[in-house]
């Protein structure tokens, strides 16, 4: 068998059973993934699996980064844009320097520049990581955005940090005054080409309703942005970034309700899909970079990356304990007041997770670098450390912080009984008009009446009122798939029929499970 296909059927056993002890022990999925690729690296009969850094950048980075900046909530983002930049640029930079100054003076056969190369390389969190870590737990909604929109706008920041200390590290040469334009023509750079992108794409996908043609503009668009960015030497990443933001937060009138349902169930089934391949291969690059520190003593690289580690998880921390009460204190508004009780300041403070983005920029640093591989083992050993010991305890970390799940919020409850009066109202308004009489309207009237009782049994009545007729209602499509086969089987019905009725039942079923 050749090699390559070994290795895709071992990622693939590697993503599926993953995701079974992940739904199995509420851990992370990427936790597993990457202890999986592991496992992989060192399996009989596999052969060292390299990781190309541009593989990374342009294969996994585009889509990746684009869903993630889509989906993510405009309110949340302008409601709490000073805490998120603060974490994105402030934060970023404290690590940065942070890591170098210790790396500095600890690591000492990496000298000043190899040292900020590593601090530029591990200063951003990992948009990738943090929206697949976080992005199925208990969190609440607002510490989730603060904490993708922080690893979507670092990201940029890192990258040209990253850039401009590995110009110094292989020149012997750093201009302050040359690296604050570089930084600022890189970021606004990006996110004008990723703005312009866009705009034209909206235009294009307002005037098309049809998923066989939207998905793969949207497949595309990610592409758009970033490769032209990157070619233009400006931040393919912010473009990205920038792009999805567009994009997302315009939305509306985009996609018409049959378009939406396909395309968010492909951008799901494809991020899923390209995440885990990428947190397998993460894995999997132990074996490339340990064969390639044989000159090095065990303990001494075993020391180092227990410090450089220590450091970026204290730094996060204590800035989350102190900086926000500085600028609560100093400012009028609101982003870090409403994230004052310890309980979020810890959360947001434990889920600084690094992961590919950090990992390519390391692979990408020239051979000629003086330690170019103990940078890269720092940086992997990091990245293990981050998914793996602050990833497996967190789902129980938030059960203690008090951020359990629920199924059904006061706020849900609240908007479903307006959307129920709103169609009432507008009800009333077509019976008046219409000459048709009270029969063409008594069914409709109805169902939105019931609705109406059954929300409206009290607040904490009400949601549990939802909570069983969600669990009635899929017990019922059950038995009506049951009914469905049954006739098909007997060939009551012909297949093409068939289907078209499963279809419909499945979209109620994935309306009920968003909705529960």
């Amino acid at each position: 068998m050749p090699s390559q296909v070994l290795v895709g059927l071992a990622v693939a056993v590697a993503v599926i059973a993953s995701v079974g002890l992940a739904r199995w022990t509420r851990v992370p999925v990427p936790c597993y993934l990457v202890l999986a690729g592991l496992v992989v690296s060192f399996a009989p009969g596999i052969e060292t699996i390299h990781l190309p850094p541009q593989i990374v950048f342009y294969g996994f980075l585009p889509p990746l980064l684009y869903a993630a900046a889509f989906l993510t909530a405009p309110l949340e983002v302008r409601r709490n844009w000073g805490a998120i930049l603060l974490l994105a640029v402030g934060l970023t930079a404290a690590t940065i320097f942070a890591v170098a100054g210790v790396a500095w003076g600890a690591v000492a056969a990496l000298g000043a520049g190899g040292a900020f190369v590593l601090g530029s390389v591990l200063g951003p969190t990992d948009p990738v990581s943090a929206t697949a870590v976080i992005g199925r737990t208990s969190a609440p909604d607002r510490l989730r955005t603060i904490l993708e929109a922080e690893s979507l706008v670092n990201d940029g920041v890192g990258l040209v940090a990253f850039s401009i200390a590995l110009t110094a590290a292989k020149t012997g040469h750093f201009s302050a005054p040359h690296a604050v334009w570089r930084f600022f023509e890189l970021s606004v750079g990006g996110i004008a080409i990723g703005i312009v992108v866009a705009a034209i794409v909206e235009r294009v996908r307002r005037r098309v309703h049809d998923a066989e043609i939207e998905i793969p503009i949207s497949l595309v668009t990610p592409y758009a942005a970033y490769i032209p960015a990157e070619r233009l030497h400006v931040s393919g990443i912010l473009a990205t970034v920038a792009c999805g933001l567009y994009l997302g937060w315009r939305s509306e009138g985009i996609f018409r309700p049959a378009v939406r349902i396909q395309s968010v169930a492909f951008w799901d089934t494809f991020s899923f899909t390209l995440s885990s391949i990428l947190f397998v291969l993460l894995g999997a690059q132990l074996r490339p970079v340990l064969d390639q520190l044989g000159s090095y003593s065990g303990w001494t690289l075993a020391r180092d990356a227990v410090l450089v580690f220590a450091v970026v998880v204290v730094v996060r921390m204590a800035w989350m304990f102190t900086v926000p009460h500085l600028v609560a204190g100093l400012s009028r508004g609101r982003d870090w007041r409403e994230i004052d009780p310890w309980q979020d300041r810890l959360l947001l403070g434990w889920c600084g997770m690094r992961g590919a983005l950090s990992l390519a920029a390391a692979l990408s640093i020239p051979a000629s670098v003086v330690h170019r591989d103990e940078i890269l083992f720092l940086t992997f050993t990091t990245i293990l450390a981050t998914l793996v010991l602050l990833g497996i305890p967190l789902p129980w970390l938030l059960a203690a912080l008090g951020f359990g799940a629920q199924r059904v919020t006061p706020e849900e409850l609240e908007t479903r009984q307006a959307l129920v009066e709103s169609a009432l109202r507008r009800l009333d308004q077509l019976e008046t008009a219409s000459a048709a009489g009270d029969a063409s309207f008594r069914a409709v009237r109805q169902l939105y009446e019931r609705r109406w009782e059954q929300l409206s049994d009290g607040h904490d009545g009400g949601r549990v009122a939802l909570a069983e007729y969600l669990d009635v209602r899929r017990e019922l499509l059950d038995v009506e798939r049951s009914e469905l086969r049954r006739r098909e089987r007997e060939g009551l019905i012909d297949f093409t029929t068939a289907r078209k009725i499963e279809r419909q039942l499945d979209h109620e079923e994935s309306g009920l499970r968003t909705a529960g």
